[in-house]
C-alpha cells in the first residue's frame, strides 16, 4: 500500500481478514438461513388456516410452499413434484404430495395444475404433507408407504428399504397435534420398517416442556450384527430432536439422493431404454387410417 509501512499493511490485512463474517452451519446449532425459510413456510399454512375451512385448500398451501422451497434449492439433478407415478405394469400409484425425481427422465404427463405422471425408475423420494400431525395421520402414513414400496418392488431393488437403490418415503408435518411422546408410541406400535423406511419430520412440536422452534424425526435405524455386516437383523426406533428440522431433512435428502442416485447406476443409455417399458410407438397402420 502507497506510503504504508510493510508492517502496517500486514496488521491492516490480518484485521480485514478476521473480521469477515463465518456463515458456515455448525454442528449442533440451528441453521440460520433455513431457520428463515422455516418462518415463511410456517406463517403460510398459518395464513390459509385463518381464511379458510376447506381442508384440501389448506393442505395445498402447505404442500405448495414446501415444493418451492425444494425446487429453489435443490440442484438441477433433481425436482420436487406433485403427483402420480406408474412401475412398468402400468399401475397409477397413489396420489403423491411431493415426489424427488431424477430430473434426468422425460415425464409420462404434466397437467395444467402442475400434477405430474412419473416413470418409476425417476422416483427417489416421496414426500406426504400434513399441516398438524396425529396419531390418526401416521397410521395412514404407513399404510401408504407400504403401499409404494409394494409398487416400487417392481424394479430391482425399488422395494426393499435396506437397499440404497430403493425409493425413500417420507413424511412431512408443520406442526404436532398431540404430544411427543404419543406420536413416539404410535409410530412404533404401527411402523413396519422391514416394509417401509417411513421417516417423519415434525417442523413444531406442541409440547409445552420442549423449548420453542424445536423439531423432531422419527426413524428406525437399522441393527447390524456387526460393524462390517450389511445384513440388518432388526431396526431400533430413533426419534431425533432439531433446532432445524427443515434443514436436516433438505441435507438428508440431497446425501441420500446422490448416494440412490449412484447405487442405480443409471446412464444416459439406460434411460433411454427403461423409457420403452413406460412408452411405445404410436404408429398407425394406413390400412387403419382411412374412413370405410
Amino acid at each position: 500500500m502507497l506510503g504504508v509501512s510493510k508492517k502496517t499493511s500486514d496488521d491492516f490485512m490480518k484485521k480485514r481478514k478476521l473480521s469477515k463474517r463465518i456463515i458456515k452451519h455448525q454442528h449442533g446449532t440451528p441453521n440460520p438461513i433455513i431457520q428463515r425459510e422455516e418462518e415463511v413456510l410456517l406463517l403460510l399454512v398459518d395464513k390459509a388456516l385463518a381464511s379458510t375451512s376447506n381442508s384440501q385448500a389448506i393442505g395445498r398451501n402447505g404442500e405448495i410452499p414446501l415444493r418451492d422451497f425444494l425446487n429453489r434449492y435443490l440442484p438441477y439433478t433433481l425436482r420436487a413434484v406433485t403427483g402420480h407415478f406408474v412401475p412398468p405394469s402400468g399401475r397409477l400409484s397413489p396420489q403423491i404430495d411431493v415426489m424427488i425425481l431424477d430430473a434426468r427422465y422425460p415425464l409420462l404427463a404434466e397437467n395444467a395444475d402442475g400434477s405430474v405422471l412419473a416413470m418409476l425408475h425417476s422416483v427417489i423420494q416421496t414426500i406426504e404433507v400434513k399441516t398438524r400431525i396425529t396419531t390418526r395421520d401416521i397410521e395412514k402414513m404407513w399404510k401408504d408407504s407400504i403401499e409404494i414400496m409394494e409398487l416400487a418392488a417392481e424394479v430391482d431393488g425399488y422395494g426393499n428399504p435396506g437397499d440404497f437403490r430403493s425409493v425413500r418415503t417420507t413424511a412431512f408435518a408443520f406442526r404436532s397435534a398431540q404430544r411427543l411422546d404419543t406420536l413416539e408410541q404410535k409410530y412404533e406400535e404401527v411402523g413396519k420398517p422391514d416394509k417401509s423406511g417411513l421417516d417423519i419430520t415434525v417442523l413444531r412440536l406442541s409440547d409445552k416442556n420442549i423449548k420453542k422452534g424445536i423439531g423432531v424425526e422419527l426413524h428406525f435405524e437399522p441393527n447390524f450384527p456387526s460393524q462390517k455386516s450389511k445384513k440388518v437383523i432388526g431396526f431400533i426406533p430413533i426419534p431425533g430432536a432439531s433446532f432445524t428440522p427443515l434443514s436436516d431433512l433438505y441435507y438428508r435428502m440431497v446425501q441420500n439422493s446422490y448416494y440412490t442416485t449412484e447405487e442405480r447406476g443409471h446412464s444416459y443409455g439406460d434411460i433411454g431404454h427403461y423409457v420403452m417399458n413406460y412408452m411405445s410407438w404410436a404408429t398407425a397402420s394406413w390400412d387403419k387410417v382411412f374412413k370405410e
